[in-house]
């Protein structure tokens, strides 16, 4: 091979990586183009939540340590603010270790599933949207059986973290509790179940009254965990579903806790 054809060969070679790198830089521009906001819509909403948290929610001196007397209870949720703010908040829910189950949020309450898809308390439009209750189900949480739903953000926000019990068998273990705050009282569940169900499961069917159908369903539930809690709920039993989605478009991973305690407000 000539000196000259070998000083194109290079020159060729050069110009192919300029070519290649342009197009690697132009690609990772792109996508973080595609990126950077989805990261500040996150935050955005994490910081909304997070004021809420701080500004209308006391904890008091609690631990979040059930075997050191967690005072669920003890928890006091400014409800008057919260609807001044909006009048669809309906609850508060906590998990007891907050770090561990990211879940301290505001429970919402309209005529449909679509409002607070991707709209928070405050009005505003973000991905993670909002915590919200099934809209067939009556806003005082008086009937047998409810159904919470949140996404399941990839930055473990909403109900993003339920995905661990999936994950971690002995994760149940340590995080077996939540409490739902309403204005009439608060409510102490244990979660007896949770599994991956179709969309259009017999799960997201309410409005059950105390007898042999509820209790069907309560055996469905039990049946259908990934881990034998050893509990089985019955239906003189008040249930709480939380659902959340999953890798697939029509799977849902869902959490259904039993009230076992709970606290009336006078």
């Amino acid at each position: 091979m000539s000196r000259d054809n070998t000083k194109k060969n290079k020159k060729s070679g050069r110009a192919a990586n300029t070519v290649i790198l342009i197009i690697a830089i132009v690609v990772m521009a792109f996508a973080l183009y595609k990126l950077i906001p989805i990261l500040i819509d996150y935050k955005q909403a994490d910081d909304n939540y997070a004021e809420l948290v701080q500004d209308y929610v006391d904890t008091g001196d609690i631990t979040g340590d059930v075997e050191e007397g967690y005072d669920w209870a003890g928890v006091q949720i400014d409800f008057d603010s919260l609807k001044a703010i909006n009048p669809d908040v309906v609850g508060w829910i906590r998990f007891d270790d907050t770090d561990a189950v990211n879940v301290d949020y505001p429970i919402l309450h309209a005529d449909d599933n679509d409002t607070y898809l991707h709209k928070d308390l405050l009005g505003e439009e973000h991905s993670a949207g909002s915590i919200f209750l099934e809209a067939a189900n009556s806003p005082d949480f008086s009937d047998y059986y409810n159904i919470i739903y949140g996404h399941n953000m990839k930055n473990g926000s909403m109900f993003g973290t339920l995905k661990k019990y999936n994950r971690d068998e002995n994760f149940y273990d340590a995080n077996q509790y939540f409490t739902i705050y309403t204005e009439q009282g608060a409510y102490r569940y244990q979660i007896f179940s949770y599994e991956n169900v179709a969309d259009d499961s017999e799960i997201y069917t309410v409005g059950y009254a105390p007898d042999e159908q509820y209790q069907a369903l309560i055996d469905t539930m039990v049946s259908g965990s990934m881990k034998d809690t050893g509990i089985t709920p019955t239906n003189e039993d008040r249930i709480v579903t939380l659902s959340t989605c999953s890798s697939s478009d029509t799977i849902r991973f869902v959490v259904h806790g039993v009230c076992i305690d709970q606290k009336l407000y006078e």
